[in-house]
């Protein structure tokens, strides 16, 4: 275990060196931290397949969700407001039926898995994260709407999907009888009414209280740093306290401190935000580790399912929802293809695992998931760029044919 810790300590503090030149390199960090846990996997006894199966790690990774929902939330102030970004239509057409082709996708391909399950899964790999390509989305050869609504999108769906997952998980548990899923379903409203009710109000004052605070000089930046990080994790407490759903809290949080916090000086997110990178890079090396433990469990089914759910299963949806829209036709084609999946879909499937009591369930939603996120790597950190670099060059001649 000491020397996994080691080697991963390690690849963080030479990404930290060399992270300019490893994009230069097409090389992303959550690439090598992958690599990195399949060595280590493959290497060594699979300690860490067992140690995420305790109900202390699910305790962590339920955590980390939660700060990863409230840092993607308190990234999209006004994204929604301007509807010429296109925002609304991926996030209320092109998701849900996104999630439903997954859903009828796993209906075929994957036989004899209860409709729980399924919908498990399909919350697991639809919602998209951009963590496996920051640098694509801030390069300014991909138009600058298409980079705000991948933003938005990838800020505002894993909290929207959030519900149906732990609806669908608590349904996957008892059984596929339709009496017990819908007494999942009436928990599972209540659970969202007490999160607004909590994650609101936290958020909001947190947020007003911050800045009225560095306003009257009653504190500094350092300060306030820490304490925006305290936000997320009260409101995860509290709402899980009081029988609530705490990742909808969480991020309901983050829209509201967004909201309230107006201008604080300095940089009140970044060390949230920077907790959350280094967490992240540690996710990254645990799909690694727990892929080199798990691939005796796939199937040609599960390696198509997660190869259709990276492309068609969103490329389709997405072009259906831009339909009369003023995106060119190029833009809509990057929507469509720019859809990584990342940790949303990594600590929803560590969730998973750790909730579901049939162990042939929960191993196919571990390598379902390992193939959209790993695929997710080399398709959206390695080819997506390829993708900017062709456009780039072909649009350059394209202007230079054009006559003066």
């Amino acid at each position: 275990m000491l020397i996994a810790i080691a080697a991963t300590m390690t690849v963080i503090l030479v990404w930290s060196c060399l992270s300019k030149s490893m994009v230069r390199w097409k090389v992303t960090a959550p690439l090598a931290m992958v690599v990195v846990g399949m060595l280590i996997g493959w290497t060594s006894d699979h300690w860490l397949a067992a140690a995420i199966n305790t109900d202390a790690a699910l305790r962590i990774v339920e955590f980390l969700l939660a700060l990863f929902l409230f840092s993607d939330a308190t990234e999209v102030r006004n994204g929604l407001a301007e509807r010429k970004t296109g925002v609304m239509r991926l996030l209320f057409l092109a998701f849900p039926l996104s999630l439903v082709a997954a859903v009828l996708l796993g209906g075929v391909l994957l036989p004899g898995s209860p409709w729980p399950l399924i919908l498990v899964i399909a919350c697991i790999v639809v919602p998209i994260d951009l963590v496996p390509t920051q640098t694509l989305v801030r390069d300014p050869r991909v138009p600058e709407r298409v980079r705000h609504a991948l933003n938005v999108e990838s800020g505002f769906n894993d909290g929207l999907v959030a519900p149906i997952f732990l609806f669908a998980l608590a349904a996957a548990e008892t059984s596929a009888r339709s009496d017990q899923a819908m007494h999942a379903l009436g928990q599972a409203v209540p659970a969202v009414l007490k999160s607004v009710l909590v994650g609101v109000p936290i958020g909001a004052a947190a947020g007003y209280f911050m800045y009225l605070a560095v306003s009257k000089g009653w504190t500094d930046g350092r300060a306030v740093r820490i304490g925006t990080l305290a936000v997320p994790v009260l409101t995860f407490s509290l709402a899980v306290w009081l029988d609530g759903n705490g990742f909808v809290a969480a991020f309901l949080a983050g829209v509201a401190y967004r909201e309230m916090r107006r201008e604080v000086p300095g940089e009140p997110l970044e060390l949230t935000e920077d907790v959350t990178e280094f967490c992240s890079l540690a996710m990254w090396f645990a799909v690694g580790n727990v892929a080199a433990a798990s691939l005796s469990w796939l199937s040609w089914q599960v390696l198509l399912y997660g190869l259709l759910a990276l492309t068609l299963v969103r490329s389709i949806p997405v072009a259906i929802s831009m339909l009369g829209s003023n995106f060119t036709r190029h833009e809509r084609l990057l929507l469509g293809l720019f859809g990584p999946r990342g940790v949303a879909s990594i600590v929803f499937a560590l969730i998973a695992f750790n909730k579901l009591q049939q162990e042939n369930d929960a191993y196919l939603v571990i390598g379902t998931t390992l193939v959209v996120v790993v695929g997710s790597v080399v398709l959206h950190g390695v080819g997506a760029p390829l993708v900017v670099d062709w456009h780039d060059r072909k649009r350059t001649r394209e202007g230079a044919q054009k006559p003066a």
